[in-house]
């Protein structure tokens, strides 16, 4: 029914069509494997440079031009696609899902993402393909086999074509400057929850830390902004960012919040919660592996998160709920269990950009959902709450 590309199960084929229906799930389909159609550049602050940008941006063959609404997002579509050289001759290098994802859109082969290199050498041009044999790139190996077995990270292989390419900070030097690509529905989220001055902040599944800074930003870097998040390695990442934008409110805590919320006796004014999920509307996705049982135990942990932010946020308090997932166990499902058994009710958010709202029939929520095939940017729900 569906393209062959994402590699799927049957299962969660009918789940999703049985959710979204056959029109709309057709579309999701045929575009969940591409990148987005429309990325986001944000740009902290200093908007003088983003005439800078837009040239580098043009330069380098990317069509960019400034939201028509947001003046410090910068927008740019990707190149491609392109059709790959295939030669049965040549060797082959196997990488893992994650990687391959970001191979086929330009990156170039890192050591961690490798999987298999069999008689690999350096200099040898080579088929980057993922575990299902999709072939993603073709690259120029830097190392050869038995130099990414023994050193274990680096750079494996120089990406020379790829069915597409991104713009990447890094890639085209920019990144001495404090922008950072950021999808529009995150972006969306943090302005939702509309932080002022002086209010206490949680973002309490933070790294990498995009929306983090973001709602610094909103406030004037003038709210108290804790962000909390159980990889360190991840938040050294955000630490790093946010000394390069010399930003001094934000307060970074290493933990699991459904553990902090029972030591802590601290009160937030507002709460974004962006929990880890399955994922579902992440772009491109080449192979999606999750299951109904993955999505219910997903959901279960959410609630679990909702039910420690419950812990912490004052009354009439306000939480923004968001995922890059499509599922109703981890959106709807969620939400109705922090209005039914924790004592929230949804309300409305000013900034929207989606029609779609709830997949729920009769539902009265007034969220918003970024669908594949129908947004040009990637599956995201939103949800704002207030404590009553």
């Amino acid at each position: 029914m569906f393209p062959k590309i994402p590699i799927i199960s049957k299962e969660i084929e009918a789940y999703i069509t049985d959710l979204l229906g056959e029109n709309i799930t057709s579309k999701y389909f045929n575009n969940i494997s591409t990148p987005m159609e429309e990325y986001t550049l944000h740009v902290y602050k200093n908007e003088k440079i983003i005439d800078e940008i837009l040239q580098t941006l043009q330069r380098n063959k990317f069509q960019a031009s400034v939201h028509r609404e947001y003046s410090n997002l910068i927008i740019c579509s990707p190149n491609g696609p392109f059709k790959l050289d295939s030669q049965s001759n040549l060797k082959k290098i196997v990488v893992d899902t994650k990687a391959s994802e970001m191979i086929y859109q330009g990156a170039d082969v890192y050591v961690p993402g490798v999987k298999r290199a069999n008689k690999v050498k350096q200099g040898d041009i080579v088929q980057v393909v993922n575990q299902q044999n999709i072939h993603v790139a073709n690259a120029e190996a830097q190392m050869s086999q038995k130099e990414m077995l023994e050193n274990r990270k680096g750079l494996a292989a120089k990406n020379l074509q790829s069915p597409y390419v991104v713009p990447s900070v890094e890639q085209l030097n920019l990144d001495n400057l404090p922008i950072y690509f950021q999808s529009f529905p995150a972006y969306l989220a943090s302005l939702n929850l509309e932080p002022k001055a002086d209010e206490r902040i949680l973002d309490c599944c933070a790294a990498p830390g995009n929306k983090t800074i973001h709602l610094s930003e909103i406030a004037g870097d003038k709210a108290r902004v804790v962000a909390v998040d159980r990889s360190k390695n991840r938040l050294r990442k955000l630490s790093e960012k946010i000394d390069k934008f010399r930003i001094k409110n934000i307060e970074i805590t290493s933990g699991d919040i459904i553990e902090l919320s029972k030591k802590w006796n601290i009160k937030f004014d507002k709460i974004l919660i962006d929990p880890p999920c399955t994922a579902l509307g992440l772009r491109p996705r080449l192979s999606i592996n999750t299951t109904k049982e993955a999505i219910k135990s997903m959901s279960r942990y959410q609630k679990a998160i909702f039910h420690a932010c419950n812990e912490l946020i004052k009354p009439q308090g306000e939480v923004i709920y968001s995922t890059c997932t499509i599922s109703r166990e981890e959106n709807e499902d969620v939400i109705t269990y922090a209005n039914e058994k924790l004592g929230f009710e949804t309300i409305e958010q000013r900034y929207r950009h989606s029609d779609y709202a709830s997949v729920v029939e009769d539902s009265k929520y007034p969220v918003q959902r970024f669908i594949p095939g129908i947004h040009k940017t990637l599956g995201y729900f939103i949800a704002k709450m207030r404590k009553i």
